[in-house]
């Protein structure tokens, strides 16, 4: 949903390590500091765009991306999803609701990943639902976490959750069964989260498409994990202003799906944290994007490896 960019023949090779009662997918690149790459709703770990992992591992970092539950290769739920519709009432008007996981479940799994990699502290960025639990590890175990980088997400809330309803609409239509069917949708989807300032790349989000769809088709995973999303939505605001992990908040210009407000307010709110607004991009990772994005990156983890050693001399 958000790249635009294909996988390469450099793509590194898959790994797969046991986490509870889940088979969870990843791929390791570079020598460094770990930063772990949570990817977005549905996505596969692949929406990273090689070449931004390819400059993070450059610049000194063990670069982690990972396929988050019920997505890409790793382990696929069974079962009639939930009624996405009516999860979306429920939460806009604070009603109680149950949902097959959670955000906090989808965190838990990034952490044990971590852990059985051998890393105990760690960085980490997620984009779009990734951002949410990136934010979500934040909040239950600062320790872990070197840094954290929000990229095109928001804090929870109805001020901060809904941009332009065709962009809405877009990810709440039902995806197709049919594989043909499915990557055309995925494509149209693609299209109206690029926005209208920089140029969309059909060809290369029909790969990515294909590439998607190759790993398995699980329409039901879509309203799963929308549930987790509208399960945290009310009650995560309040915490990710309590933030204390040294934050970065990254955000197109154009981004239709989630406004620019969310990301403002996430800067202002959280202690010391910081904004970077990138030109023209919208819910995707454009070419001309990844050197600004792979940059704020590194930066910030090297402001805060500085802060942090100033702090203990």
């Amino acid at each position: 949903m958000y790249l635009d960019t294909a996988p390469t023949a450099d793509t590194p090779e898959t790994h797969r390590l046991r986490v509870g009662a889940l088979d969870i997918a990843y791929d390791v690149r570079g020598e460094g500091e770990p930063l772990l790459l949570v990817p977005g709703l549905t996505m596969a770990r692949l929406m990273w765009p090689e070449e931004l992992c390819d400059l993070l591992a450059r610049t000194g970092f063990r670069v982690i991306r990972m396929d988050n539950r019920d997505s890409g290769e790793s382990s696929h739920f069974e079962g009639r999803p939930p009624n996405v519709l009516k999860l979306l009432q429920k939460s806009v008007v604070g009603l109680p609701f149950t949902v097959p996981y959670t955000l906090e479940d989808m965190a838990n799994d990034a952490f044990a990943l971590m852990t059985s990699l051998g890393h105990e502290r760690f960085h980490v960025a997620g984009a779009s639902m990734g951002g949410m639990i990136a934010q979500t590890m934040a909040i239950m175990a600062p320790e872990r976490l070197l840094t954290l980088t929000s990229i095109m997400s928001g804090p929870g809330g109805r001020r901060y959750a809904i941009g332009k309803l065709g962009a809405l609409r877009a990810l709440l239509t039902p995806l197709p069964k049919d594989a043909a069917q499915h990557i055309d949708h995925l494509v149209g989807t693609f299209r109206v989260l690029n926005g209208d300032e920089l140029p969309f790349d059909e060809l290369a989000s029909r790969r990515y498409a294909e590439v998607h769809c190759a790993s398995g088709l699980s329409p039901a995973a879509s309203a799963r994990q929308l549930g987790a999303i509208f399960h945290s939505a009310g009650r995560r605001m309040p915490l990710v202003w309590k933030i204390g992990t040294p934050t970065l908040v990254i955000h197109g210009s154009a981004d239709p799906l989630l406004p620019l407000r969310g990301a403002v307010a996430m800067a202002r709110n959280i202690a010391g944290a910081e904004l970077v607004v990138v030109p023209g991009m919208g819910h995707n990772f454009p070419p001309s994007s990844v050197p600004q994005v792979a940059g704020a990156i590194a930066s910030h983890a090297r402001r805060a490896a500085l802060r942090a050693r100033t702090k203990a001399a």
